[in-house]
C-alpha cells in the first residue's frame, strides 16, 4: 500500500518532497509550496515582505533660497493687487467647478440653500493668477483663500417622461420627472498675501464658541 501511494504521490507532484502517512485509512500528502494553488499558499507559509526604501535627494541651500524667492514674488504681487484676474477650482455638492468672479454655477439636485442666501466655499482645490498657481493638499487653508457665492436661482429642468411596461402582463406606467436646480453667481475671489507665515493657533477664525 505504502509503495502503490508513493509512486502515485510522485506522479502528482514531481520534482517535490512527498511525505505519505498512512493512519487509521487517512493520506496526508505535504509536496513543494510551488504545486499548491495561489489561493491556498497562506495555509502553509507566510512571508512579510517590507516596501522599497525610496531615498529622496536632501534639500540644499539653493532650493530653500528658490522657494523663499518665489514665495516672495507671490506675497508681492498680492499685496500689490497684481495677481491679475484669479480662478478656482471649487468642490461643491460632489463635484468639481473651475470658476471666477461673476460666472454662474449650475447645481444639478436637491440643495438646501435658497434665493439671496450668501455662501463661502471652504472646500478651494486650487486657485491660481497671471503668473502663480496654488494647489491644495486636498485644499488650501480658509484662512488664506476665500470664494464667496450667492444663490441666484432655484428651478426644476425639462419634464422628463420614464415609461415603464412588463412584457405579456398588460401592465405599463407612465411617470414625468423634474430635476431641481440651483445657480450660484460667484462674487469675489481672494487671497491673502501670507504665503508660508506661521501662526501659533491656526483654524479658529470665524468659529463661534
Amino acid at each position: 500500500m505504502a509503495s502503490i501511494c508513493n509512486q502515485i504521490g510522485k506522479l502528482l507532484l514531481p520534482n517535490s518532497s512527498v511525505l505519505l502517512r498512512h493512519t487509521n485509512n487517512v493520506l496526508n500528502i505535504q509536496g513543494s509550496i510551488k504545486y499548491v494553488p495561489q489561493w491556498t499558499c497562506a495555509r502553509f507559509q507566510s512571508e512579510l515582505k517590507t516596501q522599497k526604501m525610496i531615498e529622496f535627494a536632501s534639500v540644499t541651500k539653493e532650493d530653500l533660497n528658490l522657494s523663499k524667492e518665489i514665495v516672495a514674488n507671490v506675497n508681492k504681487q498680492l499685496s500689490e493687487k497684481q495677481e491679475g484676474r484669479l480662478f478656482a477650482v471649487v468642490h461643491i455638492s460632489g463635484k468639481q467647478f473651475k470658476v471666477t468672479t461673476e460666472d454662474l454655477v449650475i447645481i444639478q439636485g436637491h440643495w438646501a440653500p435658497q434665493i439671496g442666501d450668501r455662501l463661502k466655499l471652504e472646500k478651494v482645490l486650487l486657485v491660481g493668477g497671471t503668473d502663480f498657481t496654488l494647489v491644495g493638499r486636498p485644499v488650501l487653508s480658509t484662512d488664506l483663500v476665500t470664494v464667496t457665492a450667492t444663490v441666484v436661482e432655484k428651478t426644476l429642468s425639462t419634464i422628463k417622461t420614464v415609461f415603464k411596461k412588463i412584457p405579456r402582463k398588460q401592465n405599463y406606467r407612465f411617470n414625468f420627472t423634474r430635476t431641481p436646480f440651483t445657480t450660484l453667481r460667484i462674487n469675489t475671489i481672494t487671497v491673502k498675501p501670507e504665503l508660508d507665515v506661521k501662526k501659533d493657533v491656526e483654524g479658529l477664525e470665524g468659529r463661534i464658541f
